[in-house]
């Protein structure tokens, strides 16, 4: 007789015939959590090309951080990983000082402890670049096909640099000394060295860019000229001129502008225009006027109109101003300058936050009759940057920016736009990311066709459990005390991090989207899957899919379904249509209680936080008033919230199951001959499903310890049965536990029947010692079931597809 139950799967075709969707599988493991028998495990796999993990998904550059720190774990250099890094972004060293790293913002990392360093092991990347002098490798040729790039800050420099890796002829026209524009002329030393930023833009012209600074576009060369002798231009221009604040007395003297004022100190200025000053604005470009200020010995302060939480300033930078002595006056707003001899009077008015306004912020309110007045040795305004028009006035729109479609195509054939210029003030990654989609849509248009930029989908685990992941510091680099960072304008603030930690940086990473689900069955069953569907509940992106029902085979356990033809065709069906409809189609014509009923399913995942007793009090109401014959309710409850009791608990649990677990385990001759035996007598009647699960119990998960009994839920509520029951118990209990979970249910909260425990702590005598604690005593002597309580921590009320039972109508 062929004995092939005992390792084959129950379907025809692949295993169970579940389809995996890869490109939307985002390896999270929330199916391999939430089945019962461990059929599923997560495997490696080749990252899907549809997917982008968050952190690159958060970069607007679109640095692939997975890729180089998988490089940095697994055998690969620094130099690998700064080849994977400017694939996409050709100055990590300067973007790993200055970039506010949404990244890390985005970092599913920091669900478990903290999000990674990226920032911290980009700049470590792009410095070892420049000390072991790496250059670039270009794989094209120079074609004849010329490229203009109008603006060598960092949206030009970024396009120039992959045009020039694609074979174009590149040329940039820059209006001022030096290249690099605000990286150079906004951003202070103390945050990005010169030397950093000359070696980045050095390599970049080592691939055959031509940058001609002190040439301005409208004097030196005009847009018709570019035209006449490129096949495309790139204007990336950037905002470099200071938005008005529109008040009497701006344009007196001793009122300077921010970017104005950081030119000059770029090019080597090193006074203050006062002894006290006031600085206007709450952006980057305020917070870097100020702190310069400071370190050429001013007293500053900032007036800021909205909160501090408002402010567009990045919070590390606002936290470090502070440190360094630097006053924020918020919620006020001058309306007006006026000169006195060698000083100022500046009056403002006190604000109020309002409504929210499109940014999402409040709205500053002027509070009517608040106004004072502050003396100043020099105001600085820092409130905002605009496009310096001249020479552009074809592109420019009359809101003062350029427009561009998204192939970065402006209206004038030929010539494309992106940065700051088209985006607004925005962060360097954006603009380098802008130039790097910009050169794709370039090279598109001069070969003919069209660039098309598909939206990828985030791999995010916001809100999922990943409490598989030991928590690990996270590695930071250092800052210079405050005394040492004032005393020169050069010194970097920030100290670098060293070459273990970025390994040690690496290792947290947890790769997310590098596995997906596999369905491999577990050892001593093989592929043995029990049908319940949880994986399809559970996955965030539906991923999973079942397209129809088994085949049950000769060998395996037979039951008296009938199963549904096609897909779809076992989904809720109260309203006897033709076909099974979808649930969202016909959930406004069913009742709350059906709605329930169909969508509620067992849980497996909780969140750690604790249901409230009142909360618990109301599903154990349902419960009371379950029916019971006589209205005789013959149970009571145990409401189990002792985490190590439970695990107590649990771990009595798997001894008890240990006993049966070993006649099923193994490959000696009596454990052989049982199987067999039993095979031979009910060849197919025997369900290994139970057996299943209490291996599914035993086995480790994610090769850490074993499935949770209570699978980690806060509460566990335990139905006691009472011996002199009139009727049957089971019978009682049972709809008493039906109530209970679907009123939980309807109240959010998640639930499973947690069948083991019940049967050690009703045949065990081990368990003994538990019973008095938990009220399992006289006349309650039964655990009729035990049921867990908690918030899910995913999805789980999708409605699946169930079998037909045979129904007999008798009329």
């Amino acid at each position: 007789m062929e004995l092939s139950y005992l390792s084959d799967p129950p379907v025809q075709g692949s295993p169970f015939n579940i389809i995996l969707d890869e490109d939307k599988c985002i390896g999270c493991g929330m199916c391999v959590k939430q089945c019962p028998a461990q059929t599923i495990g997560m495997v490696d796999r080749e990252p899907s090309i549809r997917q982008e993990p968050a952190c690159q998904h958060q970069c607007p550059a679109g640095i692939d951080v997975r890729r180089y720190l998988h490089l940095l774990t697994h055998g690969g250099s620094f130099e690998d990983a700064w080849r994977v890094i400017t694939e996409a972004n050709p100055l990590p060293a300067t973007t790993g000082r200055v970039c506010p790293h949404p990244c890390e913002s985005g970092c599913n990392r920091s669900a478990v402890d903290e999000p990674l360093g990226i920032n911290n092991v980009e700049r470590f990347i792009g410095d070892y670049a420049i000390e072991k002098k790496l250059r670039f490798q270009r794989n094209n040729p120079l074609s004849d096909n010329k490229v203009a790039v109008i603006g060598s800050g960092p949206s030009g420099l970024s396009c120039s640099y992959h045009l020039s890796l694609a074979g174009y002829a590149v040329t940039v026209f820059e209006s001022q000394p030096q290249p690099g524009g605000m990286l150079r002329y906004a951003i202070p030393s103390y945050r990005l060295p010169r030397p950093v930023l000359d070696e980045e833009i050095q390599r970049i012209a080592d691939l055959g860019v031509e940058i001609h600074c002190d040439t301005a576009v409208g004097t030196s060369v005009t847009l018709e000229d570019l035209k006449k002798n490129f096949k495309a231009v790139y204007v990336a221009i950037g905002c470099q001129d200071t938005r008005k604040i529109g008040i009497e007395g701006e344009n007196e003297d001793l009122v300077h502008s921010g970017l104005g004022f950081l030119k000059k100190v770029a090019q080597g200025c090193k006074d203050a225009p006062g002894k006290q000053v006031f600085v206007i604005g709450g952006g980057n470009t305020a917070i870097d006027t100020a702190r310069s200020l400071r370190r050429f010995g001013a007293n500053v302060t900032i007036l800021y109109r909205r909160t501090l939480q408002d402010m567009p300033a990045h919070e590390t930078e606002i936290a470090e101003a502070r440190e360094e002595g630097i006053a924020i006056q918020m919620l006020c707003s001058p309306v007006g300058i006026k000169r006195n001899k060698n000083s100022l009077s500046v009056t403002c008015i006190k604000m109020k936050p309002g409504d929210k306004d499109a940014s999402g912020r409040a709205r500053p309110v002027p509070i009517a009759g608040s106004e004072f007045t502050v003396e100043a040795d020099a105001v600085i305004s820092a409130i905002g940057q605009i496009i310096a028009a001249e020479g552009f006035e074809g592109l420019v729109n009359g809101r003062g920016i350029i427009e561009a479609d998204g192939n970065s195509a402006t209206g004038m054939k030929g010539f494309f736009a992106g940065g700051d210029a088209v985006l607004g003030p925005a962060t360097v990654t954006a603009a380098i990311g802008a130039g790097r989609r910009a050169a794709a849509a370039i090279g598109a248009y001069i070969q003919g066709g069209q660039f098309k930029d598909n939206g990828k989908l985030e791999i995010s685990y916001k809100g999922m459990p990943l409490n598989d992941y030991d928590k690990i510091p996270r590695n930071r680099g250092s800052l210079l005390p405050v005394a040492e960072r004032l005393r020169n304008i050069e010194t970097e603030v920030h100290l670098p991090i060293e070459a273990d930690q970025v390994l040690a940086e690496a290792r947290r990473c947890i790769r997310c989207g590098s596995l997906k689900s596999s369905f491999v069955g577990m050892p001593y069953f093989g592929k043995i899957c029990l049908a319940c569907r949880n994986c399809e509940v559970v996955c965030p992106n539906q991923a999973l899919r079942f397209p129809h029902f088994y085949t049950v085979e000769k060998g395996r356990w037979h039951y008296e379904f009938d199963y549904p033809k096609k897909a779809g065709g076992g989904y809720p069906n109260p309203l006897r249509a033709a076909e099974a409809p979808e649930f969202n189609a016909i959930a406004s014509q069913l009742t709350e209680t059906e709605k329930v009923i169909y969508q509620r399913r067992s849980t497996r995942i909780y969140k750690p936080d604790q249901v409230p007793d009142d909360m618990i009090h109301r599903i154990l109401e349902a419960g009371r008033f379950a029916p019971s014959a006589g209205n005789c309710q013959g149970w009571k409850f145990t409401v189990l919230q002792d985490r190590a009791l439970m695990d107590e608990i649990g771990e009595g649990t798997r001894k008890f199951l240990h006993t049966f677990s070993k006649l099923y385990q193994g490959k000696s001759l009596p454990r052989t001959l049982l199987k067999n035996t039993l095979a031979i007598l009910k060849p197919d009647g025997i369900d290994q499903r139970p057996m299943v699960a209490i291996q599914a119990l035993m086995t480790p998960k994610f090769g850490k310890e074993p499935l949770s009994v209570f699978f980690n839920a806060p509460t566990a509520i335990l139905i006691l049965g009472h011996k002199q029951y009139i009727s049957d118990m089971a019978f009682g209990t049972g709809v008493c536990g039906q109530n209970i979970v679907l009123a939980a249910h309807s109240l959010g909260l998640g639930t499973c029947y947690v069948g083991f425990a019940t049967s050690a702590l009703n045949m065990d005598p081990r368990m003994k010692k538990y019973k008095e604690r938990l009220g399992i005593v006289w006349p309650y002597e039964t655990v009729a079931e035990i049921i867990t309580v908690g918030y899910p921590a995913v999805q789980t009320d999708r409605v699946v597809e169930r079998e037909f039972p045979k129904v007999v109508w008798v009329k």
